[in-house]
């Protein structure tokens, strides 16, 4: 009876043995299929190594399952084979720097530096005829409002110091004869006699001065009206050498009053 179950048990594992044989056959003509290598050749090798495989002895015992380690460790290529992982193309990392193009700076356009315009030419400044004024003291036209009588004693006292003549100017700034007589005084030839020979006071009696017209009377005798300008020459005292007022006016020229002045220096 116990024998009989060992048979039996041999039998079984035989049969596995078998089984797993075959099952590692088919599965190496599949793979060398696949490969392209001729599957009748192969066959036939695993057929008569399967055919030739002998049986195991009836009597052996327990320790038949060694065979079954052998087939799976000759299975393990194929496995290996059959279980290459497919080729697979690296995701792109999401931490893969990101390149950034730097933003366009804009600047404002330089604004054109400013020109400054070129001056304008200039005329050149007309000279006016500026009132003459040498060591005689003579100025155009008559101070208003002055101290006339303080300014003839103040020339008196210079007279006598250097010798010359005092020619006292009786007028008004509206007398188209004083101006006249102004123009001849101004000029180069009878400035140069008044500087030369005379100090000079303009004494202004067309404001109505009665201070003005006193002085006026001063030196010159007589009533009535004055015909301007009234000329008056003093010495270095202060006594009048001579007076227009009664004499009369000589020509308004540099001829009339050049004459004049050299005759009374």
């Amino acid at each position: 009876m116990a024998a009989h179950r060992r048979k039996q048990r041999t039998a079984g594992i035989q049969g596995f043995v078998r089984f797993s044989a075959v099952s590692l056959t088919v599965a190496s003509a599949a793979v060398a299929t696949a490969c392209g290598v001729g599957g009748s050749k192969n066959d036939a090798a695993q057929n008569v190594s399967v055919a030739a495989a002998p049986d195991a002895p009836a009597d052996q015992g327990t320790g038949a399952p060694a065979p079954m380690e052998a087939a799976t460790a000759s299975a393990s290529p194929t496995a290996a084979a059959t279980s290459v992982p497919p080729t697979t193309r690296p995701s792109p990392s999401a931490s893969s720097p990101v390149v950034k193009r730097p933003a366009a700076t804009t600047e404002a356009a330089p604004r054109p530096a400013r020109t400054t315009a070129a001056p304008a030419p200039t005329r050149p400044a007309v000279k006016k005829s500026a009132p003459v004024s040498g060591s005689s003291g003579f100025t155009s036209g008559y101070p208003t409002g002055a101290d006339a009588r303080g300014a003839v004693k103040a020339a008196v006292a210079a007279a006598k110091a250097d010798g010359k003549k005092v020619l006292i100017d009786f007028g008004a700034n509206w007398c188209g004869n004083c101006k006249a007589a102004d123009r001849v005084f101004a000029t180069s030839g009878v400035g140069a006699l008044l500087d030369a020979s005379y100090h000079v006071v303009k004494v202004d009696i067309g404001s109505q001065d009665s201070s003005a017209f006193d002085l006026l009377r001063d030196y010159c005798s007589g009533e009535g009206a004055y015909k301007m300008p009234v000329l008056v020459v003093l010495d270095g005292n202060g006594k009048v050498v001579t007076e227009t007022h009664s004499t009369g006016n000589p020509e308004l020229t540099e001829t009339g009053l050049g004459a004049f002045l050299r005759k009374w220096a």
